[in-house]
């Protein structure tokens, strides 16, 4: 039986063909994988673990974690994706697996009344299947291996999710249970293609092998973010049997698609509004070469052959000429600025893809620095991507659409997007910016269990995902000129950490002094590429530097982090419910001396004078390098991870914590006048373009 965390290997070939990435930069194969989004190395142990670390979990596609019956470990529940959870952890209300598929009803027992009434949805007839609203099928059509369905919902794995009749079975990974006859036989049976992936057919007498199939966005059709899709090599694309809701680049037009297996869209997409056409001969490559930006008023084209500089007019034939703009203008292409090209006999510029041009340029910084909104440029003559973060690119027309952040939930289904106008001003934007809460709010809604094991010292080892709002904080020593890990805090927003005061009320201290890194384990040594520099560091007005009530402090940064899949913020007591029990269980994460991120429990006190205790169950303690770090317990109606206090200090110790205690204190978030700074200074942190 093949370990399944070496499984991998014999699909990354197949895999990287589909993402169009190279050969591997840096990864340690017999260790490590490369996520195929960024190429993060991760470790071996975390691929197919049901938990993905990758930014789009490339390490967690059923691609990559499907297995042979003869390689399915017999005492673990199997996830569609072909992940291996403890059989123990099936319908206990949690989803374990990535794709949910230890949850759903088919696998928990629920009424088949019940759940053909659900798929049924609004549809009329009593077999009929809900695809879209509006939308409906015949039952028949259910998970009888041909889409039906515009978005592929009767083929899917919410309707088809089938159990497994024997110890073993091979899924694929829409729930559909396959004869192991019909395994690599080199014929698709599987309408995702998993019956005939490498890792499935390895060792197969004459199989052949095929890549996996994946569909790509095309330029005028993007996903919306109600797409599940995988990322290689800033191409995103969906495998086999998963659909896709794209959108229209240059207007609100959506509509649905599923990807075959053999690498094709399901039916065409719908055109999209056609652009405006130059139609004057002498500036659209009739009469001479194209010059479609061409303005009188604007640009002048000047003989560079000519020692008096005479002016040329349109059209221009066989010629070498300079371009140049108002003052207030700027010249595209940038890098033929005061430079000359010609134009050659046959009306075609020397140069490839010259497109001459006076403009005026929106600001990339001001449609990256909303806390809560993520964009994505696209060009506004063709939909093609362009990097946002080029402001040679934000013409006049470019179209930004917007995501909520990694860490964010859509509240509504608005379109965010915005314009560059021929000013060079975004349209909408400052609109869109001071209303980004009611778009999107804090995704921080991760229930908390105790009896999970996901170091502080003595504490039960803790996957990232778990506590994912924890980063260090770094300050420089005078001495060694060196950045050194002072402190832990907690993402309460993507650009806000909060932590203890005494971390940062030291004296001359000023924020260029701090970094923050990212979540994790801690590295032995400060890549500076990997942190965030600081804009700002508040301490509440009520600490004491005597007795160090109100032990509270604030980093707000230069721009916000960004977060891998499935990770959360940490809710505030207020942002969930009134429902919050300050004298029970609670939990605090950090880093052990080794850098791994550890977990301690214990008991909440009752809260005196800004602070409350936590008492510490046998074998568990923390240590002065664990100020900062977030008390965490339930809070609100669903029992989410609530960050209530800060560690502060051990109790009786007068000098911010020098030693080990099972008996820390900790000051405590909930008091209004506290609930108060904290929000105010969250709404004062938003900055929006004039």
């Amino acid at each position: 039986m093949s370990p399944p965390l070496l499984r991998y290997k014999g699909v990354v070939l197949a895999l990287l063909f589909i993402s169009f990435s190279g050969h591997s930069k840096g990864c340690d194969e017999d260790e490590e994988f490369e996520c195929l989004e960024d190429g993060r190395c991760i470790p071996i142990e975390r691929v197919c673990d049901a938990k993905p670390d990758c930014l789009y979990a490339s390490d967690e596609s059923f691609t990559l974690c499907k297995a042979h019956l003869s390689d399915m470990m017999a005492d673990k529940y199997h996830c569609a994706t072909g992940a291996a959870i403890p059989a123990r952890l099936v319908c206990n209300n949690i989803a374990d697996c990535s794709d949910g598929s230890d949850e759903l009803p088919q696998v928990c027992e629920s009424d088949p009344g019940e759940l053909e009434e659900k798929f049924r949805g609004n549809c009329t007839g009593d077999t009929d299947l809900e695809c879209l609203p509006g939308e409906c099928v015949s039952h028949s059509a259910k998970c009888n291996n041909v889409i039906d369905c515009s978005n592929g919902r009767d083929e899917s794995l919410e309707i088809c999710m089938q159990t497994c009749e024997a110890d073993k079975c091979f899924q694929c990974a829409n729930g559909v249970l396959l004869d192991s006859k019909d395994l690599c036989d080199n014929k698709m049976d599987c309408l995702d293609g998993s019956d005939e992936l490498s890792n499935v057919c390895g060792n197969a007498v004459n199989w052949k092998e095929v890549p996996p199939a994946a569909c790509h966005e095309t330029v005028e059709h993007r996903f919306t973010n109600r797409t599940v899709f995988q990322k290689g090599n800033s191409l995103r694309f969906v495998y086999a049997n998963q659909a896709a809701e794209v959108q229209c680049w240059n207007s609100d037009r959506k509509s649905w698609n599923v990807c075959m297996n053999n690498g094709s869209w399901l039916h065409d997409f719908p055109p999209c509004i056609e652009k405006v056409v130059n139609r004057n001969p002498d500036t659209n490559g009739t009469n001479g070469c194209p010059i479609n930006w061409y303005n009188n008023e604007t640009m002048l084209i000047i003989n560079w052959d000519d020692d008096s500089e005479s002016i040329a007019l349109p059209p221009i034939q066989n010629a070498r000429v300079t371009f140049r703009c108002n003052e207030d203008l700027t010249f595209l292409p940038y890098e033929f600025k005061d430079k000359p090209i010609t134009c050659q006999a046959n009306k075609t510029w020397i140069e490839l893809d010259f497109h001459p041009r006076c403009t005026n340029l929106c600001s990339p910084q001001q449609i990256s620095e909303m806390y809560s909104l993520t964009p994505r440029c696209y060009n506004g003559d063709n939909g093609s991507p362009i990097n946002c973060q080029d402001k040679y690119s934000l013409v006049p027309n470019t179209q930004v659409k917007f995501e909520c952040a990694s860490g964010f939930i859509h509240q509504t289904s608005d379109t965010m997007s915005v314009k560059c106008t021929e000013d060079g001003e975004w349209e909408g934007l400052r609109d869109l910016c001071e209303n980004q809460e009611r778009h999107c709010n804090y995704e921080c809604n991760h229930r908390l269990n105790y009896s999970e094991v996901t170091m502080s010292k003595g504490g039960d080892a803790t996957d990232s995902l778990q506590a994912s709002w924890l980063v260090p904080i770094y300050k420089l020593n005078s001495t060694t000129t060196k950045h050194k890990f002072v402190c832990t805090g907690n993402l309460i927003r993507l650009d806000i950490v909060l932590t203890a005061a005494h971390c940062l009320n030291v004296s001359n201290s000023r924020p260029e002094d701090f970094l923050v890194g990212p979540s994790g384990n801690l590295s032995s040594s400060v890549d500076l590429k990997y942190l965030h520099r600081v804009r700002n560091i508040e301490v509440y007005g009520a600490y004491s530097k005597v007795s160090h009530i109100y032990d509270v402090g604030i980093v707000v940064l230069e721009k916000r982090m960004d977060f891998k899949q499935d990770q959360r913020i940490v809710c505030l007591p207020y942002n969930v419910g009134s429902h919050l029990d300050l004298k029970g269980d609670a939990m605090v994460s950090s880093w052990n001396s080794d850098g791994y991120l550890a977990t301690v429990y214990g008991r909440l006190s009752e809260p005196k004078n800004g602070d409350l205790n936590v008492v510490l169950h046998d074998g568990y303690t923390l240590c002065k390098g664990d100020s900062g770090s977030g008390v965490i317990t339930t809070c609100g109606l669903d029992n989410h991870k609530c960050l209530v206090a800060v560690v502060s200090r051990n109790v009786g110790s007068g000098d911010q914590g020098t030693f080990c205690s099972n008996n820390v204190t900790a000051a405590t978030l909930i008091s209004p006048h506290l609930q108060d700074y904290i929000q105010q200074l969250i709404r004062n942190n938003i900055n929006c373009p004039e």
